[in-house]
Order: structure tokens, then sequence, then C-alpha cells
């Protein structure tokens, strides 16, 4: 049974309406591309195994949902397949064969040595688009490394760019760059692979690379392969944040040597603009440490951010106002834009960023399925089989449903970063 993706009407509300989507990833790179094209109109089904997506486990939970899991899987439907059980395979073939996607982010060979290669899969059915997500690529010297965005970031310049252009220690990223970067690659991957199949009625194999896109997004990059530590034009790395009085905190755009006299007159900091270490722009870049504490002291004598604004009134120098997540949720920028989607009273996720007149842009549904919830709604509605074939699959071990989670991190041995050599 082959089904062909129909082509999108006028009457479609979402842009991928009608478009199948099996997404085998797990983590972050893979679950936000998925996510994305969910968001936009696509029938998204994650894939899981027995031993659960690792965010299921990480927390805060909220709402009975692991923030970060529901984050970049709310809307997607959820079987769960054991592939390392006879059968186990051979299911997931069939419902790759009823799909125009099949995301994944396994480790190069891995899916192969299950018999469920890109090019095994694209044999059964050529119009099938298949996107492979990986730390260095499907091929070449260092395929087969371990990938974890940390590690990515490490080898492919980001920790040492940060480091080097603060003149300060290297220090490990807030964010997992490498993962959401690839992931938002992979899904303009698939978009361009969907807008070629309309065109010629082939499909493909995407190969993306996670050191590749944390390059691609490096304005420092050429700079840098040129021999210099970065584009130098906007060293915002450089730029300073401040404590006001009554704790709230700004981040000043300019650097400090540059626009230390407006500031030193809008603080009233007495004999700073007589003080020889800063003279000029460049006794100020030598005695930086000194002046900014000096700038600091004045800062913090300061009330709050609206008596900040009016002091720097007709000044080049400009504070903006350091805000929380959770702060600018509760602005009405947030209200205005719908920034938030309730998945649960105690639980929001970020809605699509990006708004149209004529397409329905945002997840499918609010909801968090659990471990193999919709392991009988799929398998009837794609692939036809019957409570007995369902039956089968579920004594043998192939599926399996969980209604409860997982324990969390704080409760289960901390696996995250221990590879088991199946996938990323």
């Amino acid at each position: 049974m082959d089904r062909k993706s129909p082509r999108v009407s006028a009457a479609f509300r979402k842009p991928l309406e009608g478009i199948r989507v099996v997404d085998c990833t797990r983590v972050l790179s893979g679950p936000i591309c998925g996510r994305m094209l969910s968001d936009m109109g696509a029938d998204v089904v994650k894939i899981e195994s027995p031993e659960p997506d690792i965010l299921r486990q990480v927390p805060p939970i909220l709402g009975g949902h692991a923030t970060m899991y529901a984050q970049y899987n709310v809307g997607k439907r959820n079987v769960s397949i054991d592939l390392k059980r006879e059968g186990g395979p051979a299911l997931l073939t069939e419902l790759a064969a009823q799909a125009d996607v099949f995301l994944e982010n396994f480790r190069p060979k891995v899916l192969e040595r299950l018999g469920l290669g890109a090019e095994m899969l694209r044999a059964a059915k050529p119009r099938l688009i298949v996107c492979s997500i990986t730390g260095w690529g499907q091929d070449g010297p260092w395929a087969g490394r371990p990938a974890y965005a940390p590690m990515v970031q490490a080898e492919a310049g980001t920790l040492a760019m940060g480091g080097e252009l603060r003149g300060a220690e290297m220090r490990g990223e807030t964010m997992q760059h490498a993962d959401l970067y690839a992931g938002m690659m992979a899904s303009q991957a698939v978009l361009s692979a969907l807008f070629h199949r309309e065109r010629t009625g082939e499909g493909q194999h995407l190969d993306v690379a996670m050191g590749e896109a944390l390059v691609y997004v490096n304005e420092h990059a050429s700079a840098q392969v040129g021999g210099y530590p970065g584009a130098m034009g906007f060293p915002t790395w450089n730029y300073e944040t401040f404590r006001l009085a009554d704790g709230s905190a700004v981040h000043m755009m300019g650097l400090p040597e540059q626009i230390f006299a407006p500031l030193v007159q809008a603080l009233a900091i007495p004999g700073a603009l007589d003080d020889p270490r800063f003279a000029t722009e460049a006794d100020r870049a030598a005695n930086r440490e000194a002046m900014v504490a000096q700038l600091r002291a004045a800062f913090a004598t300061v009330p709050s951010t609206r008596e900040l604004e009016a002091r720097l009134e007709g000044t080049p120098a400009i504070a903006v106002a350091v805000r929380s997540t959770q702060a600018l949720s509760e602005t009405d920028w947030a209200a205005h834009r719908g920034l938030l989607t309730e998945v649960t009273p105690d639980l929001r996720v970020p809605t699509a960023p990006f708004r149209s007149q004529q397409l329905d842009i945002a997840t499918p549904n609010t909801h968090v399925a659990a471990r193999g919830e919709h392991n009988r709604e799929v398998l009837s509605e794609w692939l036809g089989k019957d409570e007995a074939a369902y039956r089968a699959l579920e004594s043998s071990g192939v599926i399996e449903f969980a209604a409860e989670g997982p324990p969390t991190l704080d409760e289960a041995p901390r696996q995250a970063f221990r590879e088991k050599g199946e996938s990323e």
C-alpha cells in the first residue's frame, strides 16, 4: 500500500497539510525539526524505543511533563517500537513506506545494520525524503565520532571563540546551539526537498551535520579561518551589564570606553573625567577593569530603569532592561504575539515564531503524548492493521504503551552522555 502525498490545495490552511513524517529522533537536533514540521501542518509521528527519549527525564517536570521534552514534542503522535525485536525493523519499514519524510539522528550505519538505511528505504519508495542528522556527517573520517552539542561546540570553534574574543577563560554554553541550529537547518533542508519533489517527483537523502551547521551560523567564521579572532566591527561580547539600586539589571549598547564621557555626566561620577587613566579611549581600554568598577558603583546608586532612562535622554548611551524569559512572557508584547501555548495549566511552551495572514502556523494540538500512546491509532490509520495484527505485535513486544513516564534524572542513572553505540 503506497500512498502518494496529496497536492496542497488552496483550501488547506496549513502549508504541510497531508504530509506524513516519521520522526525517529531523540534529544534536541531531530525533535526541533519535527516540531517545526508539525507546526506547519505535517502529521508527525515520533518513534520511541522502550528506552525512552532521555528528555522525558530532564527536570523540571510541570503538568506531568518534562519541560524540555514537551517543548520539542508537543503536537506529535507517538508510536513505540522495539527495533531490537524481530519484526520491529519491518514495522518501521512499513511506516516509512507510507510517509513523505523520514527523520533520524542515529549514528551513521546503525539503521543500515537494521535494514533501515536511507537507500534501502528509498529503494522501496523513491519519493521518500530521508533526513539524517549527525555530528559530523554520514561519511568521512569523523563520521563515527560521538556528537552531543557540547562536544561539537568544543570542536567546531564556538567555545574557543568565546574565550578568545572576551579575553577570558572558556566556559560552556547555556544553550545547545549545535543541536538547535542543526535541527533548524534540517527543517529547511526538508522543505527544499519537498519543493524539489513537487517539481520532479524525486525523493532524496539529506545529510545534515551539526558541525557544519554551527560553522554556517557563526558570523565570525570567515574572519577566523582568515587568521583573525573574529569580525570586529560590533564587539558585543564586551558590552557591559550593570545592576541598579532596585536590583534590576541593564545592558549597555556600546563599549563603555567609547561612551564613558556621557555615562560619567549622566551618572555624576566625580573626578572621573579628570582621571588620567581614563583620559582617552585607549587609556580607558588599558584600564578597563578600573573603569568598569567605577561605572558599576555609580549604576548601583540609580534607583530604577526609568530614572536611568531619564538621565541618559539626549546622550548616545542606550540602556536596555534585562528580562528573564518569564518576565518577557508577562509583557503586553508577549500577550499580543501569543508567545506561548498552554499545554497544561502549569506548562506553557513557545509558539511557532512566524505568522501569516493566509496560513495557520501553530502546533496542531497541545497534547504531549505518552510513549506508544498512538500505537493502535497510527497502525490502523497508516497501515490498515486490524485488532488481531495489533495484538500480535503487542504480545511479541514489538510495540509497547507506557502510560507513565520514566523517573527523572534525579532518580535514574545519568546516561545523557553515555554512548550506547546506537544513536547520538
